[in-house]
């Protein structure tokens, strides 16, 4: 049927969850101006840019710049969950009637769901309606969920476009931090290091490493460019985000396994991966290894996402290594991204007790087992130059303090 047939054939006071990033609905959405129901979502910002709460009240579990003025309004709440908990509470507590994605064009009785496995396999099992809507430019993935047409209650005839998230070539300072980072990396490892700029810079670094695998919630260019460069040989991700070129390569690379949530972000199947490197961007990391990856100057910019849960499954995992990579400074180097403490009211993302490795452009910290004292000097010789004595200074306070 078409966009405009369902949305008007729409149950009101349903609990709907739309997926998010590649997997996210648009033509429907677009035919849906307004519902007397509740929506429900994990959106990735600077992909899904649809203020949903303008369509109705919403129940977030991340969070991105469109939906900050629907969060003032009261329009939005937000749950601070990690990936594996939002899974857990949207096959649970969130009570979802029914789940609208995008799918790629029926095969063999059933579909693929394309570049977005996370969390509809979940909300399947949980007996949610199933909505596909079929975009026949979506890849059909060769290793991947796919869900049996009689599963589903509707199919959406919906081509849209599909959110391209390139990643920016990245500055000396980054190429710097990226090769401290892979140098955390053995050969034979699982790497885990996410999407966006830094990720790619710090993957783009292990060309030259043997036998590596990756495990992951995304994946974004450069994981097939370390598959071409031999540096890889398996890779197991929920969703895929980048360019064209990653899209039409995950409809044909067999090296690749689609996954959900519960499979990718356990904490049990995370423990027990040998050598698991988890390397995660941050926003400011303070003297007592507090990390702080989701809020800038008190506005919540994304949420907590998967970086827990890997910080602690690489940390249980034999051998494993959790590594926080940021650049020392921002705004022109005008901001120490490394801090003495973080402010009242700052979301921890990662607690002091979680801390492992911290890397910058300026080197190499390893927090796991310091004492507060080491930690803080390993800390203040990441910082940019230029912040290290008030930093030293205002450790001096704090630990006068304690």
């Amino acid at each position: 049927m078409s966009p405009a047939l369902f949305a008007a054939g729409l149950k009101p006071g349903l609990r709907i969850f739309i997926a998010g990033c590649g997997g996210e609905p648009l033509a429907v959405l677009e035919a849906l101006p307004a519902y007397a129901g509740t929506l429900l979502a994990v959106p990735v910002a600077g992909v899904n840019r649809r203020d949903l709460s303008a369509i109705a009240p919403l129940e977030a579990a991340f969070m991105t710049p469109e939906l900050r003025p629907g969060l003032a309004a009261g329009r939005v709440r937000f749950l601070p969950l990690h990936y594996s908990e939002a899974d857990a509470w949207l096959r649970g507590p969130a009570a979802v009637d029914m789940a609208i994605f995008r799918c790629a064009a029926p095969r063999g009785g059933s579909v693929s769901l394309a570049l977005a496995h996370d969390f509809i396999p979940g909300l399947a099992a949980a007996g949610a309606s199933l909505v596909g809507v079929v975009d026949p430019s979506l890849p059909d993935v060769p290793d991947g969920v796919r869900l049996p047409l009689s599963r589903l209650q509707a199919l959406v005839d919906g081509p849209s476009p599909t959110p391209l998230l390139p990643a920016e070539a990245p500055g000396e300072a980054m190429a710097v931090l990226a090769r401290h980072a892979a140098g955390l990396v053995r050969d034979g490892d699982t790497v885990q290091a996410g999407i966006g700029s830094a990720a790619a810079a710090v993957l783009d670094a292990l060309s030259d490493h043997r036998g590596l695998r990756c495990h992951g919630g995304m994946i974004g260019d450069a994981v097939p460019r370390l598959l071409d460069a031999g540096a890889v040989t398996q890779v197991t991700t929920g969703v895929a985000l980048g360019s064209a070129a990653l899209y039409d390569r995950v409809a044909r690379e067999t090296r690749i396994a689609f996954r959900p949530v519960s499979e990718t972000h356990d904490a049990a199947r995370l423990a027990a991966t040998p050598s698991l490197v988890a390397i995660n961007a941050a926003v400011e990391v303070d003297l007592f290894g507090q990390v702080n990856s989701e809020m800038i100057d008190g506005r919540q910019i994304s949420g907590q996402g998967g970086v827990a849960d890997f910080v602690r499954g690489a940390r249980r995992s034999p051998g494993g290594r959790a590594v926080t990579a940021l650049l020392a400074s921002g705004r022109g180097g005008t901001v120490s991204r490394i801090v003495a403490c973080l402010k009242p009211g700052t979301p921890v993302s990662v607690t002091r007790a979680d801390a492992d490795w911290v890397v910058t452009e300026h080197g190499v910290a390893c927090l796991r087992h310091a004492d507060l004292e080491t930690r803080a000097q390993r800390l203040i010789g990441l910082a940019a130059p230029q912040f290290r004595d008030a930093l030293a200074a205002a450790w001096e306070a704090l630990r006068r303090a304690m």
